[in-house]
């Protein structure tokens, strides 16, 4: 088995919206400010088949869940892409995103459509204002694992 000559760190994720799935990321807008991105976490359901007579249990699985991210942002009321997602929370509309995760000069992409379906401004007493959102994903999500 090979070894690993450069592992992928994850020290430099990008949150974009994007114009559209698969779309080349220097047409999308970076969100700045993000202090903190959650797991993209993908799942299938299964269906146990049995039949009268088997031994031994079969499975089934079903379409994708793929799930929910949650992203929060050191927030900045005068920033364009906050005051769009909170116009997107607000107006229920279904945008396309992308994740970008960058380590030295390699690079790996997802992109998915989302709901915004809650948006949360935090009012601490004397530290940074901080906006948390959750995406709820609509359809496919698309993994570039090799950009250019």
């Amino acid at each position: 088995m090979p070894s690993i000559a450069a592992p992928f760190v994850g020290q430099h994720t990008e949150f974009h919206i994007s114009p559209s799935i698969s779309g080349t990321i220097s047409a999308s807008t970076l969100v700045g400010e993000v202090d903190d991105l959650g797991s993209l976490e993908l799942s299938r359901n299964s269906v146990d088949l049995l039949s009268y007579g088997d031994d031994d249990l079969r499975k089934l699985v079903t379409a994708k869940d793929n799930g929910s991210v949650s992203v929060t942002l050191n927030w900045s009321p005068s920033d364009v892409e906050h005051d769009a997602l909170a116009t997107a929370f607000v107006d229920g509309t279904l945008d396309t995103y992308a994740i970008q995760w960058v380590s030295g000069a390699g690079s790996a992409r997802a992109d998915f459509s989302a709901y915004i379906t809650s948006y949360g401004i935090s009012h601490p007493k004397d530290d940074k204002v901080s906006c948390t959102i959750e995406l709820m994903i609509s359809g496919a999500v698309t993994f570039d694992l090799t950009p250019a």
